[in-house]
């Protein structure tokens, strides 16, 4: 066979930017090998007669930081055409977590993304396979995903990891900034693709707290951004407002 698929038929749309199409998409080896009027046996054919054939989307802003865990399908997201998805946004994330602060994490997530406690509670439990961000990624690898991840550090999990629940009362030492400066260059070398936070007022976190960044400083959060150029690179997140507290 000279493919291992064709899709035949469809209105290709490349990514380019061009106009989309009618033409088939040729796959070998797990590369498209060939794009248009593709002349050629495959293995396996698929009619995309009426139907749009695209490269899969990336969805830059998920949470679904706690639901991979239990759903290696990150379900919905495949069934609109996703094929990569961004999660750890506005710095909410699962790791790094001390066992102890596992229940305040879960509530956190539960006020800030609405997400079902009971169901957190019942996917995640209390016994988590890892605790540092390092060993989150080494869970997600381990178990595998249906679609491609990529995960950046959260802030808020960051600061309580270091600070405990202090995190979402006051601003950090030059100490604990350090540490947590550490924490995230430690976490870009590891995967992460970059450091997420929020200031945004409407960031409500368990017991009406403010989540943890919105108490850092701008001295801290720049600290922390300087982390990844000593790491080698990655983006920086944010959720802002017209005013922070």
């Amino acid at each position: 066979m000279d493919f291992d698929l064709k899709i035949t038929g469809g209105t290709i749309i490349d990514g380019t930017g061009a106009p989309g199409y009618a033409g088939d998409v040729a796959i070998k080896n797990g590369k498209i090998a060939a794009l248009g009027d593709v002349k050629g046996r495959a293995a396996e054919t698929i009619d995309a007669k009426g139907r749009v054939v695209t490269p899969g989307f990336v969805d830059i802003h998920t949470h679904y930081d706690a639901q991979l865990l239990w759903d290696r399908m990150m379900t919905i997201s495949p069934w609109h055409g996703v094929t990569t998805v961004v999660m750890g946004n506005c710095g909410f994330t699962v790791a790094p977590t001390r066992p102890e602060h596992r229940g305040l994490i879960m509530r956190t997530l539960e006020k800030v993304e609405g997400m079902s406690l009971e169901a957190l509670e019942g996917g995640l439990g209390y016994d988590w396979p890892f605790e540092t961000f390092e060993q989150y990624l080494d869970t997600i690898e381990q178990r595998g995903t249906a679609i491609n991840c990529a995960a950046q550090i959260g802030h808020t999990a960051v600061r309580m990891y270091v600070m405990g629940e202090e995190a979402t009362e006051r601003a950090a030492t030059a100490d604990e900034i350090a540490r947590m400066r550490e924490i995230v260059k430690h976490a870009i070398q590891a995967g992460a693709v970059g450091f997420a936070t929020s200031k945004a007022v409407t960031h409500v976190g368990y017991a009406g707290k403010p989540v943890a960044s919105r108490k850092a400083t701008l001295d801290e959060i720049k600290t922390l951004v300087g982390a990844l150029r000593e790491a080698g690179g990655g983006v920086v997140q944010t959720a802002v407002a017209r005013r922070t507290a």
